[in-house]
């Protein structure tokens, strides 16, 4: 998977080049999903820039670029978009019984999201590119666990709020208590035919709600037959436990003792050994930096003291980076490089154990 593959806008009726947004859209809606999914991420260019030196303000191109920057071809992105890619592929034609879901597992700040949007923007866009524009198709749902999640009225709402479908009764009541929006969720994605929904934050099911939570998602996938990927840190046991209890699932035919843990296939993403996968991923940083002063490979040049610094997680580089570039546009002259010195990573603290 190359760069331009990565951050390409997706769709033939997609919008002219649009950088980072002023208001970040909201993923767990319809309208911000589509915003996200179609949108090309591009640097900007230093000759629109102002020149160096000069006093930004917090909506200055670069300061906006600099706050997110491009999405990183991570060993676990590249991998995770493949093996999406394929059994989405196989999905998306499927008559006979229910799709085979996937599980997005991994550690806190290893780009478990970042995949999974990165996963409904490509599928979007297949989707798009096939059967061309369709403001009345929503091929993607996103949501997050919600907060109450104890009856199906509670699951509904947040596939509600995506679908932008009213969700309350007696609205002109003071109480306005919401619906059961089961049945209209499933008739909405019907009509618009939804084939992928994706769930963010599935660490948040408590093991009392397991059983209740994946046999809601179950019985809407019955009526719908889209594909689910659940998300979170140890999906994979929270699944598994889900549709299996916890026992242990034991393959017909083999050795006694020997057992598998899911039956789903398991997207990973993880800490990024120091390495060559890592210095790719540095490699990519220093390449989308949109600094004046910036030297080509200087921060290739740190990559073990970024490795160390962040031990290897790619949120936590993130954080570094982005941080540090917003300081030097912010901070330089005409007498101070407007670039990324070790000296100025140093005056960052970014978390994991790094307290100075």
């Amino acid at each position: 998977m190359s760069r331009e593959e990565l951050i390409r806008s997706f769709g033939p009726e997609v919008a002219d080049t649009v950088v980072q947004p002023i208001d970040v859209p909201l993923l767990t809606t319809r309208e911000g999903w589509d915003r996200e999914a179609s949108r090309r991420l591009v640097p900007p260019s230093l000759a629109d820039c102002a020149p160096k030196g000069t006093r930004v303000g917090p909506r200055d191109p670069r300061m906006m670029y600099h706050g997110e920057m491009l999405p990183v071809a991570t060993p676990a992105l590249r991998r995770g978009l493949l093996d999406a890619r394929r059994q989405l592929r196989k999905n998306r034609f499927r008559a006979v019984g229910r799709s085979t879901d996937m599980v997005l597992d991994g550690d806190r700040g290893c780009g478990k999201t970042t995949l999974l949007v990165q996963i409904g923007r490509g599928f979007q866009g297949l989707i798009e590119q096939d059967q061309g524009a369709d403001p009345n198709r929503i091929p993607v749902v996103f949501i997050t666990v919600p907060p109450d999640r104890d009856s199906n009225q509670h699951w509904s709402l947040p596939f509600a709020e995506f679908l932008g479908l009213s969700h309350t009764l007696h609205p002109d009541s003071r109480s306005r208590r919401p619906a059961d929006m089961t049945q209209p969720v499933a008739h909405v994605m019907n009509r618009a035919r939804t084939r992928l929904v994706l769930v963010d934050g599935i660490n948040r099911i408590q093991d009392s709600e397991i059983r209740a939570a994946f046999d809601y998602f179950e019985s809407l996938q019955e009526s719908t037959n889209v594909t689910f990927i659940y998300c979170g840190t140890g999906a994979r046991e929270i699944v598994h436990e889900a549709r299996y209890g916890k026992r242990r699932m034991t393959l017909p035919g083999a050795v006694k003792g020997d057992s598998y843990f899911s039956d789903l296939p398991v997207m990973w993403a993880g800490v990024i050994p120091y390495g060559d996968d890592w210095h790719g991923v540095v490699q990519a940083f220093d390449e989308d930096l949109r600094l004046y002063d910036h030297e080509p490979g200087s921060l290739l040049g740190l990559s073990r003291y970024l490795h160390k610094r962040t031990g290897g997680y790619i949120s936590s580089l993130n954080d570094l980076i982005c941080i540090a570039a917003q300081e030097a546009i912010e901070n330089a002259d005409k007498d101070t490089d407007e670039a990324i010195t070790k000296e100025l990573l140093n005056d960052i603290r970014i978390g994991r154990g790094d307290s100075r």
